[in-house]
């Protein structure tokens, strides 16, 4: 009966703890970052053990029943664009949304939604500032951010790796959040560039929200996607 009801209705008993742990969590931060930042596995953890006193294969059913609902949502996000991926490198893209949103305490569609923003999903993409993959990394900084996580760096087409891109595109978010802040900051800086978002911080220039906008509209979107 217990696994029934984790498995009909864990989407919505999840969104609740979110919302409690956030406002524990984060106060003081802006509203965007408590909306999709938030350490769920142990919050997960704790509500299983206070409200039914489950056994530890219990509470990782319970997970594992959230990584497959969350699991396949990406996938059919992913369905609805061309991603130059062949089928079997699809499911690993969605497991590694999973896994690097884990790390960060991200909320996995959050992630999503970024990198739709970024390249919607098309991993042989290149900006005309020389940014390559999911996450629209240029090849000095991901040299930089490939030594910070210990990801091998084989020039430019390891960008093109989408497991290493996804890796170090949420590694530096959440280094740009730690540094500003304020999860739209980072977002911000993640398009503009750090140096250019704190000279302007520093000078009292009004703060730019286009592109922080456009991530939590596919944010917001593909939450309430029906699939």
């Amino acid at each position: 009966m217990k696994q029934k009801f984790f498995s009909r209705h864990c989407g919505t008993i999840l969104s609740g703890i979110l919302a409690l742990s956030l406002l524990g969590n984060f106060k003081g931060l802006d509203s965007s970052y408590h909306a999709v930042m938030s350490p769920y596995f142990s919050s997960i953890s704790h509500w299983h053990d206070e409200v039914y006193e489950s056994s530890e294969l219990e509470r990782k059913s319970f997970v594992q029943a959230y990584d497959e609902q969350v699991r396949n949502r990406i996938l059919k996000v992913i369905s609805l664009y061309k991603t130059g991926l062949q089928e079997d490198n699809i499911g690993r893209v969605s497991d590694s949304i999973i896994g690097e949103s884990r790390k960060y305490g991200y909320d996995p569609l959050f992630l999503t939604a970024l990198i739709i923003t970024e390249s919607s999903f098309y991993n042989w993409a290149r900006s005309n500032r020389g940014a390559l993959g999911l996450m629209q990394i240029r090849p000095r900084t991901g040299r930089a951010l490939a030594n910070e996580v210990e990801i091998g760096w084989e020039g430019t087409p390891t960008l093109y790796q989408p497991e290493a891109n996804i890796a170090m595109g949420a590694y530096y978010l959440n280094k740009l959040v730690r540094r500003f802040g304020d999860l739209a900051l980072a977002l911000e800086a993640y398009n503009r560039g750090p140096t250019q978002v704190a000279r302007n911080l520093r000078n009292g220039q009004q703060r730019s929200k286009r592109y922080s906008q456009r991530v939590f509209k596919n944010y917001h979107k593909i939450r309430s996607l029906e699939i």
